[in-house]
């Protein structure tokens, strides 16, 4: 399997940026690619464009630091509030069948609430923790904030999961 080198980082994010998909860090260590802005009707031939990049640089998982410190630098990073600001977490997620700047925002917050669904984490340390909501002087708002934040990362992981099938699918000759 082709393996992308640092070097092509930068070229690597321009094409990407070519095509109308947005692609931000979101963390020292991970970067997203968004199609929240592209209209609709020309999805289809952005999911063309990015299984033709991803065929074109190869595998890049092992550069996922070096592709968001680039993306860092050239100021596409989502710089997230600190946990204290209790406000900064909704008590409910989008209901929009489409990826929001909501959750490109949180995106860590679901991969840790996936991960703490899989590990049996009981809900009010994670909505705690997570959430910075206090279960137990806002018992309610903790209860709907974690609901509503578990099935959205569902949703993400399940879309994600489609999209790099597709992907996947799309690349593979004839």
């Amino acid at each position: 399997m082709k393996r992308m080198q640092e070097k092509d980082i930068p070229a690597f994010v321009q094409d990407v940026v070519a095509t109308g998909c947005d692609i931000c860090a979101v963390s020292p260590s991970c970067y997203s690619l968004g199609d929240a802005d592209v209209p609709r009707d020309k999805r289809r031939g952005l999911y063309k464009k990015l299984g033709e990049i991803d065929a074109h640089y190869g595998s890049r998982d092992h550069l996922r630091y070096q592709i968001a410190a680039h993306l860092a630098s050239i100021g596409r990073y989502i710089d997230a509030p600190p946990k204290e600001e209790e406000a900064w977490i909704d008590n409910e997620t989008p209901e929009l069948a489409e990826v929001t700047p909501y959750d490109v925002a949180h995106f860590q917050t679901y991969a840790v609430l996936l991960m703490s669904e899989e590990m049996g984490l009981d809900w009010r340390k994670v909505a705690r923790a997570i959430l910075n909501i206090d279960p137990e002087r806002q018992p309610e708002r903790a209860r709907r904030a974690w609901t509503s934040h578990l099935a959205r990362a569902r949703w993400l992981a399940t879309r994600v999961r489609a999209a790099s099938e597709r992907s996947v699918w799309n690349s593979r000759p004839g």
